[in-house]
């Protein structure tokens, strides 16, 4: 039974889960393939293998999921920042203002830096480490890369690159001064249009962006629990100890979802011997 299938059908059919997880690749990732991720899979299922297996498929699960928590960081603070924006808008009308001076204009001032502050702060809120390595969506001009697949596949989440505090000047010296920075559209840089600007084509981005890696993080997390699953009926390790019987049931009904899952997305290879094979996996 699940002794005698070939590690070429586990793996090709787990694989094409993975890289079917999300049909539709948005505007906010490019595919890209690297050698340095590469892996190549043996031609015999043996314990060790399944282990290496296994330990490959959540690789790919936690590159994904580092992958989603950068998003979600860029996405709070790309939120705060829009509403710092608001803030912004409202302290510069005032400031335009010719009328205000002295103490009034000192204060508004001092509102308009601690807004600006408020942006660096949120954009800085935006990095998350990763290992060694740190990811900021908002700022990074390098894409981050995560993996898909264990053969080496990868997909690239684009980074803003925006400048610091997306441009604004770190003063408002004069009413003319803040009547430029409402004023100019969002071809100026350092214009409160342009940081508008910024903030929406971010959101937009990274909404996208959640959408794709969150189809293939799903995917992937019930590929890694189907092959655990595989692994635990197959070798009948501790983890099963407890109630060797009822556990082992429920390990292989979580691999027939996955089967199904794979069998419909290799719909058209039935004719395939070797893909015939997998609905004898858990026959």
């Amino acid at each position: 039974m699940v002794s005698n299938i070939t590690s070429f059908v586990r793996n090709a059919a787990i694989e094409q889960m993975l890289n079917q997880g999300s049909k539709t690749q948005s505007s906010a990732t490019q595919t890209t393939t690297t050698q340095n991720s590469a892996t190549t899979v043996g031609p015999a299922p043996t314990k060790t293998n399944s282990r290496s297996d296994s330990a490959q498929y959540t690789a790919v699960q936690q590159s994904l999921s580092n992958g989603k928590t950068a998003i979600t960081a860029a996405s709070k603070a790309n939120s705060d920042i829009d509403a710092q924006l608001k803030n912004v808008k409202d302290i510069a009308t005032k400031l335009a203002d010719t009328n205000v001076s002295g103490t009034a204009r000192e204060k508004l001032q001092a509102d308009y830096t601690k807004a600006r502050d408020s942006i660096i702060a949120a954009q800085e809120k935006a990095t998350v480490k990763n290992g060694d390595n740190k990811t900021n969506l908002l700022t990074d001009s390098k894409n981050q890369t995560v993996s898909t697949n264990t053969r080496g596949g990868t997909t690239e989440v684009k980074t803003a690159n925006n400048a610091k505090a997306l441009g604004l000047p770190e003063k408002i010296n004069s009413a003319t001064d803040a009547q430029a920075l409402l004023s100019g559209d969002a071809s100026q840089a350092g214009s409160l249009a342009k940081a508008q600007q910024q903030t929406q084509e971010n959101s937009k981005t990274l909404k996208q962006a959640d959408e794709d890696i969150s189809k293939r993080l799903k995917t992937a997390t019930n590929v890694a629990k189907a092959v655990q699953g595989l692994e635990n009926a197959r070798s009948g390790n501790q983890e099963l100890s407890a109630d060797k019987a009822q556990q082992r049931e429920r390990a292989l009904a979580l691999a027939r979802d996955a089967s199904e899952q794979v069998k419909n997305q290799l719909g058209g290879l039935t004719g395939n011997t070797r893909s015939r094979s997998l609905a004898s996996l858990f026959g």
